[in-house]
């Protein structure tokens, strides 16, 4: 177990932080620095599990705090008996003595390619998205690429889809909106293809980071772009449901190369998070390029960002860019100063200390914002 991280859920702050709503209340200075304090791997699953005879890469892509368990969820397919979403104590994370608890129900094991965990400001529901990067004309089968979560938190096991009908098992009727606001000179209408990497809430938006869009999979080009809808909530108690609105912006295109040049690139957006306590969001853009993995942190405030002003680059102390040396793709707050940052380093088999990354394991890291 790891003893500096374990000592995280008995701190005071971490109690102040699940009581937060919307209304700014730690600092208004804005952070500008931060240094990596914690780093380690997490166990996904027993060593040597395959799918249809091929080995199983833990690919962790999303993360968010609940209580003293971390949720996380896994962008590759797993075996029957486990599933991709699954929840490990914050104490017990690098210890692989303890097995993941695995959320097998319907909802979970049906939606594919798990992008990123947000949460309401008033920490009353918990969303989960997928890239909404596949469909198949003509057919449903890939529907399920195309899908938002929600459960009151603390009910995990009762997931709900968000869709404008109730009985709907995806939500790729919001795919279509999606496409039309990305639409540009080159594809005026809608975005034939794109790629959602991030999913944060305010009290009244939610808010889709895209990582990619162009004309295919294949074809296209890498983009820190954010899109805004309004939503309302209806009913109480664990029978909340969440109503999008008909009002889909894109409210940021924000270009990483322009506040800081010398970052390596492409760099494009593989999460966004939104710090009640501060008024403002955290921005993960990561890089991966000829084996080689990497990602920096940024912030901004929320009207900056409704304002498609430029993001904040996080540096450490000794003034340069902090990067992770991973391929960071979401973060959780663990306490008002401190973040954990989970890795999605695909096949590549990176490093912690002198430990090399097994296929079943994910790196993390907890950072400590100064």
């Amino acid at each position: 177990m790891n003893r500096r991280l374990a000592l995280l859920l008995f701190l005071p702050c971490l109690i102040t932080v699940s009581c937060r709503t919307s209304k700014p209340s730690v600092s208004a200075k804005a952070p500008t620095s931060a240094r990596l304090v914690d780093e380690g791997f997490l166990t996904c699953f027993a060593p040597g599990t395959s799918l249809s005879g091929q080995l199983v890469w833990c690919e962790v892509s999303a993360v968010v705090l609940n209580g003293q368990q971390a949720l996380f969820a896994n962008d590759k397919d797993v075996p029957a008996g486990l599933s991709p979403v699954f929840s490990k104590p914050v104490a017990a994370l690098s210890d692989s003595t303890q097995s993941p608890a695995y959320l097998t129900e319907g909802a979970f094991i049906a939606t594919r390619k798990y992008e990123d965990f947000a949460q309401t400001p008033d920490q009353q529901l918990v969303l989960l998205t997928t890239a909404f990067d596949r469909v198949k004309s003509g057919s449903s089968d890939w529907d399920g690429y195309n899908t938002v979560l929600y459960w009151p938190k603390g009910h995990e096991h009762q997931p709900r889809v968000l869709a404008p009908s109730d009985t709907a098992r995806t939500s790729i009727a919001y795919r279509q909106p999606i496409a039309q606001v990305l639409a540009n000179d080159e594809f005026p209408g809608a975005m034939p293809y794109f790629k959602i990497e991030g999913l944060a809430a305010t009290d009244k938006h939610l808010l889709f980071g895209i990582r990619e869009e162009g004309q295919s999979y294949d074809n296209f080009k890498h983009r820190v772009k954010v899109i805004s809808v309004s939503y309302k909530l209806e009913g109480t108690g664990t029978d909340r449901r969440l109503r999008l609105q008909n009002d889909w912006k894109l409210i940021a295109d924000f270009n990483p190369a322009s506040v800081e040049p010398s970052l390596p690139g492409p760099l494009a957006l593989s999460s966004l998070e939104y710090d009640p306590a501060r008024g403002r969001f955290w921005l993960l853009t990561s890089l991966e390029a000829n084996g080689q993995v990497d990602a920096y942190l940024w912030t901004i405030t929320q009207a900056d960002l409704f304002a498609n002003k430029p993001f904040t680059l996080i540096r450490d102390e000794m003034g340069k860019p902090l990067h992770f040396g991973h391929k960071a793709e979401d973060l959780t707050l663990l306490a008002p100063n401190r973040l954990l940052v989970v890795h999605d380093d695909d096949r590549v088999q990176t490093t912690v200390g002198g430990q090399t990354r097994q296929p079943n394991q994910a790196a993390y890291t907890v950072v400590e914002i100064r």
